[in-house]
C-alpha cells in the first residue's frame, strides 16, 4: 500500500497550489503541451515526497554522488541536452530504473549490484536519461486531457514509481485521473526504441563500451523467462525486452571498433557497499569472506572493501580494522576508503 500513500501524500502538498488555476488545455494526443517549466515543478513536488516520504530513498552522500559523476559523463556528452538532472538511489532488490518529469533519474540499488561492469549501468542510465530528453513523459501525460496539477503528479508518480508493484499503481492511477491508464503504464514501443538509439549515442559519445547495451539486454530477456509468475522485476514490466531491441542494440555496437571501458574504483566499491548492506550483517560477512577466500571478485581492494564494511554491521571492528589495512594494502584508496576508515 506503499505507493497508494504516496499519491494521496503527493494530493494533499499539491491541491493547494492548483485550486483557482484553469484547467490546463493539454491538446491533441500528440501534442507536447506540458511546458519544461511545469514538468520540473512535477518531478520536485514527487521528489520532496521521496525525500520525506519513501522509506527506501539512499541518503548517502558516496552513493549520490557517484551516481552523480556517471550521469554526468552521459548528459555532457549527449548533443542538445538543456535539463537540470539529479540522479538517485531507492534501496530496492529489483531491477529498475524510472525517470521523472523535469530530469530526475531514480535508479534501484538491486540494478546497480547486478551490473557487471560499469558500462551495463551506464546503458540503462543512458536510455532513462533518452526519456527525458525526448521529453517522453509530457508526451505521455499529454494523452490525458484536462487534469489540473496534482492529477498530473499523481498519475507520473503511479506511472513512474510504481513499477515493482504494477497492480498497485494501475489502481491508483485510475483513482487519481478516473481515465484508461493501463495502456500507460510503459512507455510505448517506440518511445522504448528511441530511448535505446539515444542512449547508444550517449554511451558511445562518453567513451563506455557500446556493447553493454546488448549485453545487459540479453541478460535482462533470460530473466524475464525464468520469471514465470509474480516477481518479474519491475524493469522488465515497463521496459519489455525484445529480440528486436536486443538485435538493434548489437548491429549498433557492431559497426564500431570495439573499446574497452575500465571499470571505474567508484563503480566496484559502491557495489560492493550496497552489497554489503543487504540482508542481515552475518549472511554479509560470509558472503564476502567466501568471495574474498576463493577471489570472486572483479577488484579484491573492492570485494575486501565489502566485507570491511559488513564486520562493521556485524559490530566486529577490530576485524573491520585489519579488513581495512588489507584494503589499502591490494591498491584501494581514495574518499570512500578514507571516510570508511
Amino acid at each position: 500500500m506503499r505507493i497508494t500513500a504516496f499519491l494521496l501524500a503527493v494530493l494533499v502538498v499539491l491541491a493547494p497550489r492548483a485550486m483557482g488555476q484553469a484547467l490546463p488545455d493539454l491538446g491533441s494526443s500528440g501534442d507536447v503541451t506540458l511546458s519544461p517549466q511545469l514538468e520540473r515543478r512535477i518531478g520536485e513536488s514527487i521528489m520532496r515526497e521521496i525525500r520525506f516520504r519513501e522509506p527506501g530513498y539512499v541518503d548517502d552522500p558516496e552513493i549520490t554522488d557517484y551516481l552523480a559523476t556517471l550521469g554526468a559523463r552521459l548528459t555532457q556528452s549527449s548533443a542538445g541536452v538543456r535539463y537540470e538532472f539529479e540522479f538517485f538511489a531507492i534501496r530496492d532488490h529489483t531491477i529498475n530504473a524510472f525517470a521523472l518529469p523535469g530530469g530526475f533519474i531514480g535508479v534501484h540499488t538491486g540494478l546497480i549490484t547486478a551490473a557487471e561492469a560499469e558500462s551495463e549501468l551506464a546503458s540503462v542510465l543512458g536510455h532513462e536519461i533518452g526519456h527525458v530528453t525526448q521529453r517522453h513523459i509530457a508526451r505521455m501525460l499529454g494523452q490525458q486531457q484536462q487534469m489540473q496539477l496534482p492529477v498530473l503528479a499523481a498519475l507520473a508518480a503511479a506511472i513512474l514509481l510504481g513499477r515493482s508493484r504494477p497492480d498497485l499503481a494501475s489502481g491508483a492511477a485510475a483513482a487519481a485521473s478516473a481515465g484508461a491508464v493501463q495502456t500507460q503504464l510503459s512507455f510505448s514501443r517506440d518511445y522504448e526504441r528511441e530511448a535505446d538509439r539515444i542512449g547508444f549515442q550517449s554511451l558511445e559519445a562518453a567513451g563506455f563500451d557500446v556493447h553493454a547495451m546488448g549485453t545487459f539486454f540479453e541478460k535482462m530477456q533470460r530473466g524475464m523467462r525464468l520469471a514465470d509468475d509474480g516477481s518479474l522485476p519491475g524493469y522488465l514490466r515497463t521496459h519489455p525486452i525484445t529480440t528486436e531491441r536486443i538485435a538493434d542494440a548489437q548491429n549498433r555496437a557492431a559497426r564500431l571498433p570495439y573499446k574497452q571501458h575500465p571499470d571505474s574504483q567508484e563503480f566496484q566499491l559502491v557495489r560492493s557497499k550496497l552489497r554489503a548492506e543487504q540482508g542481515d550483517a552475518r549472511d554479509a560477512v560470509q558472503y564476502f569472506q567466501s568471495a574474498v577466500r576463493e577471489r570472486r571478485y572483479a577488484s579484491e581492494s573492492a570485494a575486501r572493501y565489502g566485507l570491511t564494511v559488513a564486520y562493521l554491521r556485524a559490530k566486529r571492528a577490530k576485524e573491520a580494522e585489519a579488513e581495512l589495512a588489507r584494503v589499502r594494502a591490494a591498491g584501494g584508496s581514495g574518499p570512500m576508503i578514507e571516510t570508511l576508515a
